[in-house]
């Protein structure tokens, strides 16, 4: 991981070339997962959808819009 860490922070092979949306980016990215251990990271961490439901239903109940 450390390995992978550090080529990608420089921009080499394979991490070379990034693209706009970065899950998709790292889901197509041709390097198996076992032998780059942050692609599957990466994936993971890009998967997680931020929200603030406990924040919106609060607002709701207080009788905002």
């Amino acid at each position: 991981l450390i390995d992978d860490l550090k080529a990608y922070n420089l921009c080499r092979t394979p991490f070379a070339d990034g693209h706009a949306d970065g899950l998709t980016w790292w889901e197509s990215l041709a390097v198996s997962a076992n032998r780059h251990p942050l692609k599957p990271l990466a994936t993971t961490l890009l998967s997680i959808v931020p929200h603030a439901a406990n924040v919106e239903r609060l607002f709701s109940d207080m009788g905002g819009t």
